[in-house]
């Protein structure tokens, strides 16, 4: 295929947004019930649960207390899907929500790039780019709050500038991306509009400039007036309906941004290595006097790297930093790192690559070259050898894997510079659709694991209220498949509960002599279950705790 039919073939929107489709099903929809609930999404699930079986919409709870401190709509779209699909411990069915809003991340980046170059490969790229993110990839399958309002928000930036751009009021657009603002605060308060939609504002104004504001300030304040509408309506209510709650779930959400997970201000500056495979790329493209010049043929270098790095600046002044607060630091780093792939694919395309372009271009290969070859090894030392895989998926896999190698490194030679990039995201996808339910197997429960998911099963415990010794982890208390109140032993005597009988739970035996008031409650232990896969050591002891009736005291 020559290079001129090629570049048509890559540059057609139905093209692009097929492949795209297609790389975004594999990525985020296969296997997606494969992996046990993190933190984050074992808190979601419960509060989904409780608001099915009490119908509590408007005012949710996780595990029985009041759960104000942030808006419910990722927490609405989970039950709804468990709804749906007549199973609240379906996991496929409860992240399918979280993964259609990374996809529409990866659409809404798409459009955007549209908007903000005339180069049609430019998009797709961005597209690519953010699809095999490891950081985007990660929490793309995971059912949390924060794949919700950075999607909702990048729409909204996208209808911010279409409707900027183009002549006249554009009172629809300006009202579409209003909603897309208020849904964004509803699935995670203000945490994109300082996360995402300032940084971008302030380099939008720096990089462009803001001449049309005054022709376009009616539309602006359209849209401010939608989101604030779609933005309040939830809080009022619950403000109406549980004053002193709402008022003490906010002061506890704006103390944790200061007083817990907190970390230094430099935390952040390993930014581009949350790019998984585009970390090199990325950094290249930060380097201004070397990349500067290169991407201003396709793009405006000014505005893409500035959004980069006010982004990483605002991120470092909040004291509390986590990982995945990185989210929305990935759109302009894809944004900006497609723009020098495209760079890079028309230099080589002509002949007229430079000695540093040759040496990144060389570099790049090598690194993916040598990620691709070394997953047999990675196979058989953590696979084969405690046989989660067979010899023979062994070999098949070896084989495909170092003939993939070999295949980049012959692209690398070539100076194939598009072909290079596209096989390291189909490798990305391949190396996903693999890895996943081999690490499944790699940390499947051993044969005498008992797991607290039994638990739920056990249908003669329903009508029973469950006490957990200090309290338990949310993870177990989803598993469990009901609410679990805390007890405690003061002063080695066991808490006794206010409704008997009652099942208790407590990660080490409880001793006999910390039954509290000897002769006036029972203490049987019923069982021993695992809560971690992991670490199958680690277990709770189940105990059932009765009142004592006089013939058994006599």
């Amino acid at each position: 295929m020559s290079e001129q039919v090629k570049d048509k073939y890559l540059a057609n929107t139905y093209v692009q947004l097929a492949v795209l489709l297609l790389l975004t099903g594999l990525t985020f929809f296969t296997h997606l019930g494969a992996l046990e609930p993190t933190l984050m999404e074992a808190r979601n699930f419960i509060t989904a649960r409780e608001m099915t079986e009490h119908h509590n919409w408007l005012i949710p709870t996780m595990n029985g207390e009041l759960r104000l401190a942030k808006p419910p709509l990722p927490t609405w779209a989970t039950a709804l899907a468990g709804v749906r699909a007549g199973d609240m411990y379906n996991l496929a069915a409860l992240r399918f929500p979280a993964s259609v809003m990374a996809g529409l991340t990866v659409l809404f980046l798409f459009l955007l790039a549209r908007q903000l170059t005339r180069d049609r490969l430019v998009p797709f790229l961005a597209g690519l780019v953010l699809l095999s993110s490891y950081l985007f990839v990660h929490l793309g399958r995971q059912a949390t709050w924060d794949i919700y309002c950075h999607s909702f928000m990048l729409g909204a930036i996208w209808l911010f500038v279409v409707a900027y751009r183009r002549q006249g009021q554009q009172y629809g657009v300006f009202a579409l991306s209003g909603l897309f603002l208020g849904l964004s605060f509803m699935s995670k308060g203000p945490v994109s509009f300082y996360a995402l939609l300032l940084p971008f504002l302030l380099s939008y104004a720096y990089g462009y400039g803001l001449r049309e504001v005054k022709e376009k300030r009616n539309g602006m304040l359209l849209a401010l007036g939608i989101c604030a509408v779609v933005a309040m309506l939830w809080p009022l209510y619950v403000h109406v309906a549980e004053p002193e709650s709402l008022s003490r779930n906010m002061s506890a959400e704006s103390t944790a941004w200061i007083s817990r997970h907190v970390k230094a201000v430099w935390y952040y500056w390993t930014f581009p290595g949350e790019m998984g495979l585009w970390t090199l790329l990325t950094f290249v493209a930060l380097l201004a006097p070397y990349a500067r010049p290169r991407i201003g043929r396709y793009g405006n270098y000014r505005f893409l790297a500035a959004w980069v790095l006010v982004s990483v600046v605002l991120l470092s002044l909040v004291p509390e930093k986590k990982e995945r607060y990185l989210l929305p630091m990935l759109l302009p780093m894809a944004l900006l790192t497609a723009h020098y792939l495209k760079y890079l694919i028309d230099a080589f395309a002509a002949g007229r690559g430079s000695a540093w372009d040759r040496r990144i271009l060389q570099a790049f290969g090598g690194i993916t070259a040598l990620a691709v070859g070394a997953v047999p090894v990675f196979l058989y030392f953590f696979a084969y050898r405690v046989q989660a895989i067979s010899v023979g998926a062994l070999a098949a896999f070896s084989v495909f894997f170092l003939a993939a190698a070999a295949g980049v490194l012959w692209l690398v030679r070539k100076k194939a510079a598009a072909n290079l990039f596209i096989s390291g995201v189909g490798l990305h996808v391949v190396l996903l659709m693999v890895a996943i339910p081999i690490y499944e197997r790699i940390t499947a429960p051993a044969h005498d694991y008992a797991g607290l998911e039994e638990v739920r099963e056990l249908n003669e415990l329903r009508l029973l209220p469950f006490y957990s010794v200090n309290g338990m982890r949310p993870e177990s208390v989803w598993e469990v498949g009901k609410e679990v109140d805390t007890i405690r032993i003061v002063n080695r005597r066991l808490q006794i509960p206010g409704k008997l009988p009652a099942i208790v739970f407590s990660v080490k035996p409880i001793p006999i002599g910390a039954a509290p008031a000897a002769g006036e409650v029972w203490l049987r232990k019923l069982n021993v279950y695992n809560y971690s896969t992991e670490a199958p050591e680690k277990k709770y002891h189940m105990y059932l705790l009765t009142e004592r009736t006089p013939q058994e005291g006599s």
